[in-house]
């Protein structure tokens, strides 16, 4: 039988979830779901930071876990400043930032609170994610975007993970546990000292790239992050930029990135992070246009045709106008024009 989770005290450690949902729907339903059915001996409240749905998911939220907090919070603040907009509600010593698109084993947050505490010097964690049939899914490469290395991810990625170039990229296999540089925000699970250290998550972001800069805080403050692979969730991917129209995903994953380089590198390296995207789409347009040939593969060929073309548009902003309209209220126009600068 597995041993109770350590004690602050005479009381057990307690936990606040940090969920940021946007139009998240059923899926939001089943990840609250699957936080109502865990079988843990810590405390555990749970904080769900409704960034203005208008699906009737934050309505629905409320009134079946009248138990758990729902803010809205009038607008849609991205994922950064929406789990900011919890930090005043947070009184605990461990919070988990957990995606609406995810669901718990019943196991998983006593695994992976035990986990963390076992570690002393670790600051924040996370776990396997799978897909609905059960794949693994892959961790990005541990090591820091820079121009030259997000050329290669977008040029060959294949060839990263599985090919020629796999030894000599920091690779971390999903299904091994161990130290990591790099976390992902589906699932952080962190000490609130840390947390408050770190002055939780950098709000210059809309999403995607705040995981990153926070797992780089946290390693700068002298803290270790570390990969469970024996903790996991279900990952469903897209609750929320499937809602968003065609192209937003990709045109804002590519904005976050240029602006984290520029945080750490300067805006130098920003413009070359931009031209490393440009040359990589268009050497991928034209790969792919070739590959159009085999008919069966098509389907998946016009996909990656999309994502490259969406990247070539990106570098001289052509698709922004129209992802202007994807956010409702105006805080996703003050991010571009404040990005822009």
């Amino acid at each position: 039988m597995e041993s109770p989770v350590p004690s602050a005290g005479s009381e057990p450690v307690g936990l606040t979830i940090v969920i940021v949902n946007w139009n998240g729907g059923e899926k939001l339903l089943r990840c609250l779901r699957s936080i109502r059915a865990s079988r843990t001996t810590l405390p555990v409240q749970v904080i769900v930071v409704d960034n203005d749905s208008r699906d009737g998911s934050r309505e629905q939220a409320a009134a079946e876990f009248p138990d758990f907090l729902v803010l809205n919070t009038g607008a849609n603040l991205g994922f950064g400043r929406g789990n900011n907009f919890a930090r005043s509600y947070v009184d605990t010593p461990l919070v988990l930032f957990l995606n609406p698109d995810t669901e718990l084993f019943p196991d998983t947050l006593e695994k992976a609170v035990r986990s963390l505490l076992s570690r002393p010097r670790v600051g924040m964690l996370g776990c396997q994610m799978r897909y609905p049939d059960g794949t693994v899914q892959e961790l990005g490469l541990q090591w820091f975007p820079t121009p030259g290395r997000v050329f290669l991810e977008l040029l060959v990625p294949s060839l990263l993970r599985r090919g020629l170039l796999a030894r000599w990229v920091p690779w971390q296999d999903p299904h091994r546990s161990g130290p990591v540089q790099k976390l992902y925000g589906g699932f952080l699970l962190i000490r609130t000292p840390v947390l408050e250290a770190a002055g939780w998550f950098d709000e210059r972001y809309f999403m995607y790239a705040e995981d990153a800069d926070l797992s780089q805080t946290v390693r700068e403050l002298g803290w270790g992050l570390y990969y469970d692979a024996d903790c996991e969730i279900v990952h469903y991917c897209g609750a929320t930029s499937e809602k968003a129209p065609g192209g937003f995903s990709i045109l804002m994953k590519q904005r976050s990135i240029q602006q984290l380089i520029e945080k750490y590198q300067g805006r130098f390296a920003a413009r070359r992070y931009r031209w490393a995207v440009a040359l990589a789409a268009a050497f991928r347009l034209a790969g792919l246009a070739l590959a159009r040939a085999g008919a069966a593969r098509w389907t998946t060929t016009r996909e990656r045709l999309e994502r490259a073309w969406q990247r070539s548009r990106w570098l001289w902003e052509w698709a922004w106008k129209g992802c202007e309209a994807t956010i409702p209220g105006s805080s996703f126009r003050r991010v571009w024009r404040h990005t822009r600068s």
